[in-house]
C-alpha cells in the first residue's frame, strides 16, 4: 500500500496539470505582492495578509508531496527544488515570527518576493528560453572576469582622477557640484558615470574650467576623460554585448541540433510502427509457430522502444538515485593522457643577462647571483602586490580639500615609505 500510494503521488508530482497548478499559484502570488500600495485601505492589507497564509499553505503541501513522492535524497537533486524548500522554510519563520509579535511585518517581504523567481520553471519546458539561460549560466566566467577587469579600471582612473580634480571643482561657488572627485566613492561615482555616456561632457568641462578654462593647460585635461570614455565606454562595455551575441549563435544552435534530434526520434519511432504492423500481418496469416515467434519478435521490438516520460517538475530526477550509475560506459583502468591544464609546469628561473650591473657587479657576483635569486622568488612578488594594494589604498584615503590635515601628514610619511620600497 506505501509504495502503491507514492508511485501514485510521483506519478502526480510529474504531471502536467501538477506543473501547471504550480505556475498558477505563482501568479496568483505575484498578483497579490502587485496589488500592495502606498495608503491601501485596510480590507486589502487584510485580503492580502490572507491570500499569502494560503498561497504559503499550499507551497508547503507542495513541497511535502514532493519529497513524499520521491524521497529526500532525489528531491534535493534538483536545484529548483532545494530554492523551493529554502522558499518556503523561510516564509514559515517569517510567518511565525510575525504571529508571535517578535519582528514586526516587512510589507512587501523580501522572501515573499523571492517566491516571483520560481516564474523560472516555465524554462524548463520552453526549449529555446531554456537554451538560452544554460548558455549565459555558461558564460559566467567570462563575464566575472570581465567584471574585475572593469572594476579595476574603475579604481585606476577614479585614483587619478582624485589626485588630478579633488578639490578643484569648488571654482563656482553658487553652484554645488555633484559629479566631482573630492573623495574615494564620489570618485567611483563620477567614473561610472562616465562609462555610462551620462552627461559627461559637463564633467569634462567642469574639469577644463578647474584649471583655467579652455587655455593650454586647461585643454591638456580633456585628454583624462577621452581616453577614459572611449575605453571603458566603446572598448570595455561592448565586450559585454559582445558575450552576449555569441551566447545567443551557441543557444541557436543547440535549438537546431534539439529539433533535428526530435525528428531524428520521429523518423525511428514511425520506422518501427511500420515495421511492427507488417509482423502483425504476417503473423496472422501464418501457422502457430511463425506466431509464437512474430510475437516474440514485438516483445523485444516493445523493450527496445524508448519510454516517454510526462513533462513535469522533477522530470529530470529518476525514481531511484541509483539509476544514474546505469549505462555508464566503462572507462580504463590504464593511465589516461593529462591536459595541459592539468599539468604542474615548474618555471625555470631565468639565467642571470650577461654584462656587469652598474659597471661594477659582474654575472658571477655572490650579491648580484642574490638579488637575482631574490627577485625570482615567489614571495618577494607577492609582497609587491601588497604594496601596491596598499599604496592603492592611501591614494584612495588621501583628501584632496584639506591639504594639511593630520590624515594627509601620515599619509604623506607611508608614501616616503612606498616610494622607498619601489625604489
Amino acid at each position: 500500500w506505501y509504495r502503491f500510494c507514492r508511485r501514485k503521488c510521483r506519478a502526480a508530482v510529474k504531471s502536467v496539470t501538477f506543473y501547471w497548478l504550480v505556475i498558477i499559484l505563482v501568479f496568483l502570488n505575484t498578483l497579490t505582492i502587485a496589488s500592495e500600495h502606498y495608503n491601501q485601505p485596510e480590507w486589502l492589507t487584510e485580503v492580502q495578509d490572507a491570500a499569502n497564509k494560503v498561497l504559503l499553505a499550499l507551497f508547503t503541501l507542495e513541497m511535502l508531496v514532493k519529497m513524499y513522492s520521491l524521497g529526500l535524497q532525489a528531491y534535493f537533486v534538483s536545484l529548483f527544488n532545494r530554492f523551493d524548500c529554502f522558499v518556503v522554510c523561510g516564509g514559515i519563520v517569517e510567518t511565525i515570527l510575525v504571529e508571535l509579535a517578535i519582528m514586526s511585518p516587512l510589507g512587501i517581504s523580501v522572501l515573499r518576493c523571492v517566491r516571483l523567481l520560481r516564474i523560472f520553471k516555465v524554462t524548463r519546458h520552453w526549449a529555446s528560453l531554456s537554451n538560452l539561460v544554460a548558455s549565459l549560466l555558461n558564460s559566467m566566467k567570462s563575464i566575472a572576469s570581465l567584471l574585475l577587469l572593469l572594476f579595476l579600471f574603475i579604481i585606476i582612473f577614479s585614483l587619478l582622477g582624485m589626485q588630478l580634480f579633488g578639490g578643484k571643482f569648488n571654482f563656482d561657488e553658487t553652484v554645488t557640484k555633484r559629479s566631482t572627485f573630492d573623495n574615494f566613492p564620489q570618485a567611483l561615482l563620477t567614473v561610472f558615470q562616465i562609462l555610462t555616456g551620462e552627461d559627461w561632457n559637463s564633467v569634462m568641462y567642469d574639469g577644463i574650467m578647474a584649471y583655467g578654462g579652455p587655455s593650454f593647460p586647461g585643454m591638456l585635461v580633456c585628454i583624462y576623460f577621452i581616453i577614459l570614455f572611449i575605453c571603458g565606454n566603446y572598448i570595455l562595455l561592448n565586450v559585454f554585448l559582445a558575450i552576449a551575441v555569441d551566447n545567443l549563435a551557441d543557444a541557436e544552435s543547440l535549438n537546431t541540433a534539439q529539433k533535428e534530434e526530435e525528428e531524428a526520434k520521429k523518423r525511428k519511432n514511425s520506422a518501427k510502427d511500420t515495421i511492427a504492423e507488417k509482423k502483425v500481418e504476417i503473423a496472422e496469416v501464418k501457422d502457430g509457430e511463425t506466431k509464437v515467434l512474430t510475437e516474440a519478435l514485438l516483445e523485444g521490438d516493445k523493450e527496445s522502444l524508448p519510454v516517454i516520460d510526462p513533462p513535469g517538475d522533477d522530470e529530470d530526477v529518476d525514481d531511484d538515485v541509483d539509476d544514474d550509475n546505469v549505462n555508464l560506459p566503462d572507462v580504463p583502468s590504464g593511465p589516461r593522457p593529462q591536459r595541459l591544464s592539468e599539468l604542474t609546469l615548474k618555471e625555470k628561473t631565468p639565467p642571470i643577462p650577461e654584462g656587469s650591473a652598474f659597471f661594477l657587479f659582474s654575472s658571477t657576483n655572490p650579491f648580484r647571483v642574490f638579488c637575482h635569486k631574490l627577485i625570482n622568488h615567489q614571495i618577494f612578488t607577492n609582497l609587491i602586490l601588497v604594496f601596491i594594494m596598499l599604496s592603492s589604498v592611501s591614494l584612495a584615503a588621501e583628501d584632496p580639500i584639506r591639504n594639511f590635515s593630520a590624515r594627509n601628514i601620515i599619509l604623506s610619511y607611508a608614501d616616503y615609505v612606498f616610494t622607498s620600497m619601489f625604489t
